[in-house]
């Protein structure tokens, strides 16, 4: 990836500056000489402070994206900031708002939202941290909660606990008082669960999770699984639900490429659920806009609280991207505009 131009992030406020792609595996800054868009009815513009890096934005990056979804989507999909304006018919929001959002072609000094993504930020929560909450924790709270039904008392096995998805779905299962199995990919971040209070924490890279599992479970498997992992550990991870266990599936690579899967596992009355929240967020804006609802008074309260990150000024963007690429990050990876 080309470094990007650092005098991009201080252009004049009427000029927005965006991340955009030039071709696959080069990111660089495009800066329009065109006054913004004033927002339409039910959006509001954010003046964006932070944003928050995902591995679909990787996938953007490598030209993988376009096999995946209609239209190859921008880079960036969730940000934090201020709202500088509202669009005809907005109550909810107001000029001056602390606010994070879900939206496509978030690595932009401003975007437009429709404000069924956009939820408050609590005086309590800067901007890179609200930057880690949207797309991690709508993703943890559908599948687990929405989808999967997580109740107390119950065995969750997380895979890539340590991951931004992963990180997340701990603080949610730790809220809803379930039982938490865990595992990451090296032996620093296996370190950092035990740390974090998880008991049994095991190697993603390794089908001995499986066994280790059920010894940890007196054999008897687990209720829920959210899973990132692909090939035979993905069908290894299914064989350990339990009778009515749900499995969910936030991964792509395997959709991508409409792998196979055997259904004996599902003779012990199991669901199986997928979670894309880039379809949901486009598709489903109404669904958005009730989760974000019961996640904004879970982080006003401090039940919930953002995600652990590491920054990157968004004119070092392609050291943020290569960092994702490697997987030694812990949390997130935000994105910080001047």
């Amino acid at each position: 990836m080309e470094r990007l131009n650092s005098t991009a992030a201080h252009s004049p406020r009427d000029t927005r500056v965006e991340l955009c792609q030039r071709r696959p595996g080069e990111m660089y800054f495009e800066m329009t000489a065109i006054q913004s868009e004033p927002p339409r009815p039910g959006e509001v513009t954010v003046q964006v402070f932070a944003a928050g890096l995902n591995f679909s934005d990787v996938l953007t990056a490598m030209g993988l994206s376009a096999a995946y979804y209609d239209n190859s989507p921008k880079p960036g999909m969730e940000c934090a900031g201020v709202v500088t304006a509202v669009g005809p018919g907005v109550t909810a929001f107001e000029e001056g708002d602390r606010v994070a959002a879900v939206v496509e072609g978030a690595f932009a000094s401003e975007v437009n939202v429709p404000t069924t993504s956009v939820m408050s930020v609590p005086d309590h929560m800067d901007f890179a941290q609200a930057a880690t909450v949207p797309v991690a924790f709508l993703t943890a709270w559908y599948g687990l909660v929405s989808m999967a039904g997580l109740q107390r008392g119950e065995r969750l096995l997380i895979h890539s606990a340590t991951g931004g998805v992963g990180s997340a779905a701990l603080a949610v299962a730790r809220l809803r008082g379930a039982d938490v199995l865990a595992t990451a990919g090296t032996p620093d971040k296996r370190t950092y669960l035990h740390g974090q209070g998880v008991r049994h924490v095991m190697d993603s890279r390794s089908a001995d999770f499986g066994d280790e599992t059920l010894a940890a479970t007196g054999g008897e498997g687990v209720d829920v699984v959210l899973n990132s992992l692909t090939g035979e550990l993905l069908r290894r991870s299914l064989e350990l639900l339990r009778i009515r266990g749900r499995f969910v599936e936030i991964g792509k690579r395997d959709i991508m490429a409409d792998a196979a899967l055997g259904l004996g596992p599902f003779r012990n009355s199991l669901s199986m659920h997928s979670v894309d929240l880039r379809l949901l967020v486009e598709r489903c804006p109404d669904l958005i806009g009730e989760l974000l609802g019961e996640l904004a008074p879970l982080f006003a309260s401090g039940e919930l609280a953002p995600l652990p990150y590491t920054p990157f000024p968004v004119e070092q963007a392609d050291g943020a991207f290569r960092k994702m690429m490697g997987a030694r990050h812990i949390g997130k990876i935000v994105l910080t505009f001047a």
